[in-house]
């Protein structure tokens, strides 16, 4: 998947290059790394010793006091956090440092292989016509737990699974900007209407419904008020249509906390500036 895809985005800009239509384009690259399965050339491991890997710090018994396995059951088979960090450990006989280690290990030369293909693909971009008139956006559908709280996998209400990467680069922009502001992935589409001014309904009729999310221009450009919320929203639960709203999980981010209420109505709340874990 990984070689495919940067060689398609390649081989599509060069044939957009050589064409006569000025007409504006969109193209999605999607790209599997990081993923387990943590497969990645020898390469790529081998910039990683193990010798020289530092792990976080670790809160042992740290997620006693979370409600998350009152609302997952951890012996559930469909629960692949803790049965992932379990099965993990005793790979290694329950070392956890080592397991961890030689995972993270994994994760990272996955992050470093996506990165070089990512790379050939801005290569290109910035040998062709459009160099100067394309906006880039790196970004990802979720984190990844590293053994916090026991819990290695995706879909937890945590810092480290719902947190992701946004970088943007558009023509005629200041590099290294930083917002701090937590926004949300429908955020992406209102921004793209201001950048393009593009025209138009965006429904296919009218059983569609209203657009969500907010533009971020205001901070991108540090112009206007930012008219979204103070944080970014995320529902984790993969309950199903069949149960209510108000039972799902939510996790509310705003710049420096995180409130988290699951379905069954506990609470958890964390201060990311004080407390970065």
């Amino acid at each position: 998947m990984l070689f495919r895809s940067y060689k398609w985005a390649i081989e599509k800009l060069a044939e957009l290059a050589a064409g006569n239509d000025n007409q504006p384009f969109f193209m999605g690259i999607g790209f599997m790394r990081p993923h387990t399965p943590l497969h990645a050339p020898d390469k790529y491991f081998d910039l990683f010793a193990l010798d020289k890997i530092k792990l976080e710090k670790w809160l042992i018994d740290d997620e006693n006091d979370t409600y998350y396995q009152e609302n997952f059951n951890p012996e559930n088979s469909d629960n692949k956090g803790p049965r992932y960090y379990k099965m993990l450990l005793e790979s290694y006989g329950g070392n956890r440092e080592v397991a961890l280690k030689h995972f993270l290990q994994a994760y990272l030369a996955c992050v470093a292989f996506v990165d070089d293909q990512i790379g050939k693909v801005l290569e290109a971009l910035n040998k062709s016509k459009f160099r100067n008139n394309t906006i880039v956006v790196l970004t990802s559908d979720h984190g990844w737990q590293m053994g916090e709280k026991q819990y290695l996998f995706k879909n937890s209400p945590w810092e480290e699974s719902t947190r992701i990467p946004m970088v943007k680069k558009m023509p005629r922009s200041k590099a290294g900007k930083k917002i701090e502001q937590p926004v949300s992935l429908i955020d992406l589409y209102p921004t793209f209407i201001d950048l393009c001014n593009l025209k138009g309904s965006y429904k296919i009729n009218d059983q569609g419904g209203n657009l969500g999310g907010h533009s971020l221009m205001p901070m991108i450009e540090s112009k206007g008020e930012w008219k979204g919320p103070s944080g970014a929203l995320s529902v984790v639960g993969n309950f199903g249509i069949s149960i209510p709203t108000e039972k799902q999980n939510f996790s509310y981010r705003t710049k420096d906390w995180r409130f988290i209420r699951y379905g069954n109505g506990k609470e958890e709340l964390y201060n990311h500036k004080t407390d970065a874990y």
